[in-house]
């Protein structure tokens, strides 16, 4: 088959291979990339640094600046920020919720257009601890810039297009615990607190008939 023609074919047959885009439900958890190695256009069918790959299809890159890190932040590995900042560039507009789990802090920046051009569409600080995941709909962005603060790593993981991760297992049996205990304690109070006046009342009838009967407290 001739080169034309191998073009052609490319183009109607396999039209996401020249324009990706994230799909809701897609997560960077950035698994199949060796530690230290830079995530690159590793999720838009390319290779990391180190050549992993080639990796999904997921229509995003980043800069030079993210790499694969053996640390688990919530259920496997995650990538740290290597650089002052780094850009995640999407093949196409995404207008969903982002979420992802992070430590460190820092702030993450959306822009209209890629490589951190175009508009500023949204700001967050990054704030740990404590530890809960980041989630928002920060409008339609082409590019992110996630940048450490001053003195401070960053670190991300399970970088999830339209769905909000959940939070790390412990946050949220702390959290399930906390608010039985809540439950448990707005049950108790009502109950008691409406007890003693009664026994009060008991106690002071009982104490004035034993006065009348017998002409003292007792």
């Amino acid at each position: 088959m001739s080169r034309p023609a191998i073009l052609v074919f490319a183009t109607i047959v396999c039209p996401c291979g020249l324009l990706a885009a994230p799909i809701a439900g897609d997560a960077l958890t950035f698994d199949g990339l060796r530690n230290g190695e830079q995530v690159l256009a590793y999720y838009d069918g390319g290779f990391g640094s180190l050549g992993s790959g080639p990796g999904p299809m997921s229509g995003v890159s980043f800069t030079t600046g993210l790499a694969a890190d053996s640390t688990t932040i919530s259920f496997g590995p995650s990538a740290i920020v290597t650089a002052s900042s780094v850009t995640m560039n999407l093949d196409t507009t995404w207008s969903g919720v982002l979420s992802f789990y992070f430590v460190g802090n820092g702030s993450v920046q959306f822009y209209s257009g890629t490589s951190a051009t175009g508009s500023l569409v949204a700001s967050y600080q990054l704030v740990y601890p404590p530890f809960f995941p980041f989630g928002a709909v920060p409008g339609s962005f082409r590019s992110a810039v996630f940048a450490p603060a001053p003195g401070s790593q960053l670190l991300l993981d399970s970088v999830t297009f339209g769905a909000e991760v959940i939070p790390e297992p412990s946050t949220a049996i702390l959290c399930v615990c906390s608010i039985a205990l809540i439950l448990a304690f707005r049950r108790f109070v009502p109950e008691n607190a409406g007890a003693s006046p009664r026994n009060v009342e008991s106690v002071t009838a009982y104490t004035a008939g034993r006065a009348s009967l017998s002409g003292g407290p007792w």
